[in-house]
């Protein structure tokens, strides 16, 4: 089955209640500026302590760097895509303490052979408002450019495509 698939299929499945409980998955992320990830084999569990208590709605998005190899330009991409059609003029009045006490949990989904030139802070940049957690994990994918351009950065042919899914709640 195609990746992108169980990737949204497991991610329908983190966030949907099951007995009064929310199932959300877990993920390792070792430093808050640039990250690498151990072992980030997607778990659901039962959290005790989660980010975002009450989620409100879930987005996803994808973005590329074809020439380059830059994880972080790809990954500020996807968030983008994932929220730059959204307009919701009602948010403030739904989350207790409007915009500024809105929760976002962000999964980034990069190629692991690019995860260490990720910038967390650029990810974080790329939202307007709200207290954001970012969550690494293996994924994504790379693809051949079709050339490696030196004058566009490139060492070599990879493309390097990002998924990210935006969770945000309070």
């Amino acid at each position: 089955m195609n990746p992108c698939i169980l990737f949204l299929v497991a991610l329908f499945a983190a966030t949907t209640s099951v007995q009064g409980f929310v199932a959300r998955p877990s993920f390792s992320i070792l430093r808050a500026d640039k990250c690498s990830v151990r072992s980030s084999t997607m778990r659901l569990f039962l959290s005790e302590n989660p980010h975002v208590e009450k989620i409100l709605f879930v987005e996803c998005g994808f973005g590329a760097d074809a020439h380059g190899q830059n994880s972080t330009k790809a990954a500020v991409r996807a968030c983008r895509n994932a929220i730059e059609f959204n307009q919701i003029p009602s948010i403030g009045d739904i989350i207790p303490g409007g915009r500024d006490a809105m929760k976002l949990d962000v999964l980034v989904a990069v190629p692991s052979k690019y995860q260490a030139d990720l910038d967390l802070s650029a990810v974080k940049a790329a939202f307007p408002y709200g207290h954001i957690r970012v969550q690494i994990q293996d994924g994504g994918m790379i693809a051949n450019s079709g050339k490696a351009i030196e004058s566009m950065g490139d060492t070599n042919t990879d493309m390097i495509v990002v998924c990210v899914a935006v969770t945000v709640g309070y």
